[in-house]
């Protein structure tokens, strides 16, 4: 049997959760990041899931999967994880964070700064870049395949400095 392989699907906006809605419905494995955003519509506040990474899917495809996922007409292109346990790392990182009732919002990709891990807090073992925004700390979790990171709010006195992964 033949090796699934982890491709990124860049999607139609406003169709991640339908695609992952077909890719669930074929069999296939899915992860969709999502953060509840709330809203105030006609004097109430709504909450809604939306996508941390909007235009973009994670899966596992064979290339006959691939194509099926090309023929819904949702997927623009499909982007070939070419370090797929890196990817993951920084996958599992994000949802051990949004685990936290911190809040998340996406970022520029963190190039300057230190690289840390938390120590203490409920998102302890995560690790990332250090960013200031005046007195507020952020801790910067990074998703180099997609060029963005996820900014979470995090106090310096949890984190340590640790050497970068290779």
């Amino acid at each position: 049997m033949a090796k699934r392989d982890w491709f990124v699907l860049h999607v139609k906006p406003r169709t991640e959760k339908k695609v992952a809605r077909f890719l669930h419905e074929y069999g296939y494995f899915c992860h969709l990041p999502l953060y509840i955003k709330i809203a105030k519509v006609q004097r109430r506040k709504v909450k809604r899931e939306m996508p941390l990474f909007p235009g973009y899917v994670f899966t596992r495809l064979l290339p006959d999967e691939r194509i099926r996922m090309l023929q819904t007409n949702l997927v623009v292109k499909t982007i070939f994880a070419k370090n797929p346990r890196k990817m993951i790392h920084q996958l599992r990182q994000i949802a051990h964070a949004a685990k936290g009732d911190t809040a998340m919002l996406t970022a520029k990709m963190c190039s300057v700064g230190d690289y840390v891990r938390v120590v203490s807090g409920p998102m302890r073992g995560t690790e990332g870049y250090i960013r200031r925004k005046g007195r507020q700390s952020s801790l910067c979790l990074n998703i180099e395949i997609l060029g963005v990171a996820v900014e979470v709010a995090v106090s310096p006195f949890d984190v340590e400095k640790v050497a970068p992964p290779q």
